[in-house]
């Protein structure tokens, strides 16, 4: 098998520059344990030499075009929703490059699969497949423990038709905890029929029918799924099998958010300039995902180092630097006092309200004691002060928006460090024509009205986006 890949990037070297530069990043290495044919992460490229061995050359090299074009759209290493399932980053990643990639052997998962629309983002994909995986019937917990649990009577009448199924290699039934068969007929060394060695990981040599091993994939036949795991096997309302799901955790298994890898992608996509047989639709996508994306939680990281003051105490328990213990020395201790202003105009939807708060939560995590947040409209709403994590909160107002009773607020109360505007932006300009020591930080509830209010809000601070 390494053979066959060596040969492959030979070919690319030569005819594809940009899948060769992405290719010699990772490091190729075997895995007969994963349920997939094929994943990358964490610097490596793995395969499932069981599973892949009956691929012929042109599913083989689309099956690794595939995870090149992946890591590309850097997939594995950023732009992960929080708390995500595994399976939904799998799924979500295979929407987004199907739309853009057609490949000729490969059936990938698509958004029809789960009435979503097409043309979206990758954390929208995911966002939208957690929340449906994690209310379907078929979400992972209970899906391992259906596929687990053969032999009460619930599942006597699925044995039956397991049983009946001539052989295919879909019979769950007579395997032992470790996934071999029990059947007796273990020892045919060619598995013609499927009724030899039946490998709990999917992995099995010959033509058998039944597993994840048969990787005769065909975009003519709707019956199959991504890399035609799960053949025979019962779907769900997706058109999913227990055997897509598990492939699809395991493919994602190695994902994680690795800065050094990004940059390290950024700067071959930067660099590249012949893009061999990639579409250029695809090469637009590739090209785009170089813009950079603010995540919030950095912004709010930096913003808070930013605003700290330094606070000067006496103190005998340290000498002073000049006498000894015949002065008291000093303590400098870091603090900020931060003001939270939360937009709660009727164009604020309760939704986003709720990611709003859950942003002042967030500062609690960084050591801040206290958070005086007020609330507004047309005007200023009433302040209150938090000393932790609030789990509910009086929403009031709800009628136009304007910025300036804000600013006239910092104005008459110049103790603030910090002040976080949290809004959808959608007001006049604020005229700020006094000095202020206090530093601004715009929150837009989303990427569009970050890119329609920016320009302007940069003139009194610093701008970020949430996304949710």
């Amino acid at each position: 098998m390494d053979e066959r890949i060596q040969k492959i990037s030979e070919r690319w070297f030569l005819v594809e520059p940009a899948l060769f530069s992405i290719y010699c990043t990772h490091q190729l290495a075997p895995n007969p344990l994963m349920d997939c044919p094929i994943r990358c992460g964490q610097g490596m490229v793995e395969y499932n030499p069981n599973i892949m061995q009956s691929f012929n050359d042109a599913e083989l090299e689309e099956a690794l075009r595939s995870e090149m074009i992946r890591l590309f759209l850097k997939h594995p290493y950023e732009r992960q929703p929080e708390n995500s399932l595994p399976e939904a980053l799998s799924f979500g990643s295979d929407m987004v490059i199907g739309q853009h990639y057609r490949f000729k052997t490969l059936n990938f998962i698509s958004s029809d699969n789960f009435q979503l629309p097409a043309g979206e983002c990758f954390e929208w994909y995911v966002d939208k497949l957690n929340e449906i995986l994690r209310n379907s019937s078929q979400s992972p917990e209970k899906s391992e423990d259906e596929s687990d649990d053969k032999t009460g009577s619930d599942n006597q009448d699925e044995s039956e038709d397991e049983n009946n199924d001539g052989g295919n290699g879909n019979n769950d039934e007579g395997n032992d905890g470790e996934g071999n068969s029990n059947n007796g007929e273990n020892d045919n060394p060619d598995g013609g029929s499927g009724e030899g060695d039946q490998n709990g990981k999917g992995a099995n040599d010959g033509d058998k029918k039944g597993g994840a091993g048969d990787t005769k994939v065909s975009a003519d036949n709707n019956s199959q799924n991504e890399f035609g795991n799960g053949l025979g096997d019962k779907k769900n309302k997706n058109g999913l099998t227990q055997q897509d799901l598990k492939s699809a955790r395991d493919h994602s298994a190695l994902w994680e958010e690795d800065e050094l890898k990004q940059q390290e992608i950024n700067e071959i996509i930067a660099s590249t300039t012949n893009w061999g047989s990639i579409p250029g639709n695809m090469v637009e996508k590739i090209k785009a995902s170089l813009i950079v994306k603010l995540d919030y939680r950095k912004v709010l990281s930096s913003f808070h180092t930013s605003i700290l003051s330094s606070h000067r105490h006496l103190t005998r328990m340290r000498p002073n630097r000049r006498s000894g213990f015949e002065q008291m020395g000093s303590i400098y201790e870091l603090a900020s006092k931060l003001l939270v202003a939360v937009d709660v105009s009727g164009s604020v939807t309760s939704k986003t309200l709720q990611a709003f708060y859950s942003v002042i939560a967030r500062f609690f995590k960084y050591g801040i004691e206290t958070i005086d947040t007020i609330q507004f409209d047309t005007k200023l709403r009433e302040l209150e002060t938090f000393k932790k994590a609030s789990k509910e909160i009086k929403i009031t107002g709800r009628g136009g928006t304007d910025f300036q009773p804000i600013f006239n607020y910092i104005r008459e109360h110049r103790q603030y460090d910090g002040l976080i505007i949290l809004t959808d932006g959608y007001a006049p300009a604020p005229k700020v024509n006094f000095p202020m020591r206090t530093k601004v930080l715009w929150i837009c509830q989303g990427e569009e009205e970050y890119n329609k209010h920016k320009d302007w809000m940069k003139k009194t601070g610093k701008v970020c986006w949430i996304k949710f």
